[in-house]
């Protein structure tokens, strides 16, 4: 039996797909602006840099 064994299941999956996609463009658009800042400043932002 599949994801697609009857319409509320397709649904839900359709609709959990949208919030997350929803979710991931919020928390991208609130680190762009971050990580431009930090590159316009020359250097680089300290969550990308790599752990030692």
């Amino acid at each position: 039996m599949g994801i697609a064994h009857c319409p509320l299941c397709v649904g839900l999956a359709i609709l959990s797909v949208v919030r997350s996609s929803a979710c991931a463009l919020l928390l991208w658009q609130w680190i762009q602006p971050q990580i431009q800042a930090s590159f316009a400043a020359g250097g680089t932002p300290s969550s990308l840099r790599p752990a030692l």
